[in-house]
């Protein structure tokens, strides 16, 4: 099975006829999720996401499955089949990862940042790199590369929050990126997304390299339920 990845923007879902029709097509686990929203933007991301995966699990021929939790809270398939999942959302943006190994996935919108959060929960390491940016906006695309790729590796690590982000280091050294951490012995590979439309996008794989990963871009996908 080749890796996949898919993202699409939830703002189409504004419509309330177009919310309504993706609402009613999707898991009831799903729904009570979204229903549990307390803001109209959480229920589109929520809904958004829910619904990007769903459709990807049957683009591989799934049509009956139902979704749980590992021991650390990552959601997966109760039953696999070999095939691994992970979700990420940001902005308006929903991001779905597809793969036969484990795999973590994350987008960010790019803003304004604040040095004091990298402070926080960079590594030592990865905050001497960004002190090293004389340019404002060369150290906002670090930042967000840096924050993208360490979500995407406690994502496909399994681990969640039990590992503080300031624990391992992300190492970009030109077209190389690797991981300095301590928590296994496994080998972790990144693959990033500029899509030049504000967003930052990071998939990290476990163990063997990303031979082919299609990025489907599907700005229409919800037109298509």
């Amino acid at each position: 099975m080749e890796t996949k990845v898919y993202a699409a923007d939830v703002d189409q879902l504004k419509d309330e006829d177009l919310f309504r029709r993706l609402y009613q097509s999707v898991l009831p686990e799903r729904r009570e999720k979204t229903d549990r929203m307390v803001f109209g933007k959480d229920k589109r991301l929520s809904l958004g996401a829910g619904a990007l995966l769903e459709w990807a699990l049957r683009e591989e021929g799934l049509k009956d499955f139902r979704l749980t939790t590992t021991a650390n809270g990552k959601p997966c398939l109760a039953h696999p089949g070999g095939i691994y999942f992970n979700l990420s959302h940001s902005g308006t943006r929903v991001m779905c990862a597809l793969s036969d190994q484990e795999i973590g996935c994350d987008v960010e919108q790019v803003t304004e940042i604040d040095l004091k959060i990298a402070r926080q929960f960079f590594s030592d390491e990865e905050n001497r790199a960004l002190m090293t940016c004389q340019d404002k906006d060369r150290r906002k695309d670090l930042f967000f590369r840096f924050w993208t790729l360490k979500e995407s590796f406690i994502k496909a690590a399994g681990v969640g929050l039990l590992l503080p982000l300031d624990q391992f280091s992300i190492i970009i050294d030109h077209d190389r990126i690797l991981v300095r951490q301590n928590l296994d012995d496994r080998t972790y590979y990144f693959k990033e997304f500029d899509l030049s439309d504000g967003y930052k996008y990071a998939v990290c794989s476990v163990d063997k390299p990303v031979d082919f990963l299609r990025f489907s871009y599907r700005k229409t996908y919800y037109e298509q339920k």
